[in-house]
C-alpha cells in the first residue's frame, strides 16, 4: 500500500541550534502508514511551497512559543510567553499552501492556535490570567502532566474518532483558542469552558486538537483513530 507523506514543521530553537523533539510525531505517523517529511523554519515562501506541493498531508506540532498577538489584532499580555516571528510566518505559509491544494491537516496544541489565527480567529493569551476558575492546563517541567476531561460535541468529527463524549487527556497549554476562526466551530471543551479541539464545517479533514495525542498514539484509541485517519485521507491525495 503507498505510503502519503505528511509534512511537519521543524520547531528549531535558536538558543541552542536544537531542532525540537519531534520523535513523538515522527513515530505516529509511521505506525499510521505515513512518511513523514520535516519543513524547514524558513523566511523563504517559495521553498515552503515547493515542500507542499511534494506531500500529501500536514501535521502542525506544538512549540514552546507564542504566536504574535498582532497576527489576531491583540496587545501583548503581561503573561504571553516567547515568541519566534520565523515559526508563525512558516506555519501560516504553511496553511496558504495546503489550503490550495485542499490538504487534510491535523494541528496539535501550538499547531491549532496557528491554524486558528491563519483564519482570523483569535487567542486567550494566558489561561490562568485570564479564564475564571480554570482547570490546570499545564504542571511544571519536573511533575506529570496536567490531566483532564473533554466533552465532544454531538455529531462532531472528533466524537466520531473517539467513539465517545467524554475523555481524559494530557495538557501541556497555557492558551487556548478564544474566537474560532472562518469555518472552524468548537468541538471539544474542557471543564472550565476552555475551547480544547476545532474541526473544519467545510468539509475538509482538517482537526486541531490542544492536547498531545502523539504523546499517548500507543495505548490510547482516539489517537490512533486520529493517526490513521490522517494517513487515509491523505492517501486519497497521493492516489490522485
Amino acid at each position: 500500500m503507498e505510503k502519503p507523506w505528511i509534512g511537519i514543521p521543524t520547531r528549531y530553537h535558536e538558543k541552542s541550534e536544537y531542532i525540537g523533539q519531534v520523535r513523538h510525531y515522527l513515530d505516529a505517523i509511521l505506525w499510521a502508514g505515513g512518511l513523514p517529511l520535516m519543513i524547514p523554519t524558513t523566511g523563504d515562501r517559495q521553498v515552503i511551497r515547493e515542500y507542499v506541493s511534494r506531500i500529501h498531508g500536514v501535521l502542525l506540532p506544538g512549540s514552546p512559543t507564542d504566536i504574535e498577538p498582532k497576527h489576531y489584532g491583540a496587545a501583548p499580555h503581561a503573561k504571553l510567553g516567547k515568541a519566534y516571528p520565523d515559526r508563525d510566518s512558516t506555519d501560516f505559509a504553511i496553511l496558504e499552501y495546503a489550503e490550495e491544494e485542499n490538504l487534510p491537516l491535523v494541528g496539535i496544541c501550538f499547531g491549532v492556535q496557528s491554524l486558528n489565527v491563519y483564519r482570523r480567529g483569535s487567542l486567550v493569551q494566558d489561561i490562568p490570567a485570564l479564564v475564571t476558575g480554570p482547570v490546570a492546563h499545564d504542571a511544571d517541567d519536573d511533575a506529570p502532566p496536567a490531566r483532564h476531561t473533554v466533552r465532544l460535541a454531538e455529531g462532531s468529527l472528533i466524537a466520531g474518532l473517539a467513539g465517545k463524549s467524554e475523555m481524559e487527556v494530557n495538557s501541556y497549554h497555557h492558551q487556548s483558542v478564544a474566537n474560532p476562526g472562518r469555518n472552524l466551530r468548537p468541538v471539544a471543551f474542557a471543564p472550565d469552558g476552555v475551547i480544547e479541539a476545532v474541526e473544519d464545517t467545510a468539509g475538509r479533514f482538517i482537526l486541531g486538537v490542544q492536547w498531545h495525542p502523539e504523546r499517548d498514539w500507543k495505548d490510547d484509541s482516539f489517537a490512533k483513530a486520529l493517526f490513521t485517519t490522517l494517513i487515509d485521507q491523505a492517501r486519497l491525495r497521493y492516489n490522485r
